[in-house]
């Protein structure tokens, strides 16, 4: 979607708005809070987290947060009560154009009692994923695929997968006294996935870096600003992955090298390609790792290529609010000079609405310049 695109869907961004709901009732039309403020923060690998601030909400008469008055008066702290569900939508124009960016529960309160000013009430909290970080447990998985026990913590905690398999099926698979957003870290690692919540739906699979540009932004006519970054400092050409055979109980050696990353473009290096070609040779990674089959070997070397292949450009881009912005798409940026202008995976995006406007600011990732 072009710039042209975006400014009709948008309105020409002449009106920011946002609806946030907490246990369904709308804070601005149903309780008439003055809301100064909303962020959501969206990246891959991590619970998305919203903050909410209500510059009214204290009351002075009655030296309490509460809104309204007699019988329509309610407890702002019960309102906000911890776990309270809440729903953002942000964008333009009307509410019911609004999209949904995040689902998630009360986590936080805060507040500051100072000198001069009235009390605001910041409220906080996180997505679907949250919970997995309360809570350790010890499980073990034998002869299936990682994505088999992703798949099943996330039926035990009520998510709904959207799960790429990983195919590669391991001797064996331990969670020990770990929560389970470390597990999931860990399995995603293991399988060069990322993990996050879409919508109502747990989505666990490879990055989506090889489809074309959602979204076309060129300097100066939606990019505001950007800082990218190239850096050949966790680059490796080749990577080894050392083990024991669970059949014979010889040595196995899993490897992976340069051309097997995801995310290449025709014509351009990667940084793989541009540490060989610094150090006129290819250095090699090699560590060793619980695995018992070459499978196994093969796939957990490939992860750490690809792992690191992805961190070679990385920046952070300031734009036009834009709801359609969120984690794992891609993004084409116009007007940048040969090595920056280009399609930029996206890693995380935070949505800010403010009296300053509507902002949404980028992480993005390359592994081409």
């Amino acid at each position: 979607m072009d710039v042209e695109s975006l400014e009709r869907r948008h309105g020409d961004y002449f009106a920011p708005a946002f609806v946030v709901t907490v246990a369904g009732e709308d804070l601005v039309r149903d309780h008439m809070l003055t809301v100064s403020a909303v962020k959501v923060d969206l990246k891959v690998n991590a619970a998305g987290r919203f903050s909410v601030t209500v510059a009214n909400a204290f009351n002075w008469e009655h030296r309490e947060f509460v809104s309204g008055e007699n019988e329509s008066r309610i407890d702002l702290l019960e309102l906000f009560a911890f776990g309270a569900e809440v729903e953002v939508k942000l964008g333009y124009g009307e509410p019911a154009r609004l999209d949904t960016v995040l689902k998630g529960i009360v986590t936080e309160l805060n507040t500051t009692f100072g000198a001069g000013g009235t009390p605001e009430l910041e409220i906080a909290g996180y997505d679907a994923l949250y919970p997995l970080t309360i809570g350790k447990y010890t499980r073990n998985w034998e002869g299936v695929p990682e994505t088999d026990a992703v798949e099943e913590i996330a039926g035990l905690r009520g998510l709904d997968p959207d799960i790429v398999s990983s195919e590669t099926q391991n001797e064996r698979i331990e969670q020990s006294e770990e929560t389970d957003f470390a597990f999931l870290e860990k399995m995603a690692e293991r399988t060069s996935s990322i993990f996050y919540m879409k919508g109502d739906k747990f989505r666990f699979a490879p990055r989506q870096n090889q489809n074309d540009a959602e979204i076309v932004l060129p300097w100066g006519g939606g990019l505001t600003t950007f800082s990218p970054e190239a850096n050949l400092a966790k680059q490796i050409a080749v990577v080894e992955v050392v083990g024991t055979s669970a059949a014979d109980g010889q040595p196995i050696v899993g490897r992976a090298e340069r051309g097997q990353e995801s995310g290449l473009d025709q014509g351009a290096e990667s940084g793989i390609d541009r540490i060989a070609s610094a150090l006129s040779s290819e250095p090699v990674l090699r560590v060793r790792a619980a695995v018992h089959t070459q499978e196994e070997a093969d796939a957990r070397a490939a992860a750490i290529l690809e792992e690191r292949a992805q961190g070679f450009v990385t920046g952070s881009a300031d734009c036009i609010g834009l709801p359609e912005l969120k984690p794992d798409i891609n993004v084409e940026f116009e007007g940048l000079g040969r090595g920056f202008s280009k399609t930029y995976w996206v890693s995380g995006v935070v949505h800010d609405i403010s009296g300053s406007g509507f902002k949404s600011t980028l992480s993005v990732q390359e592994t081409n310049l």
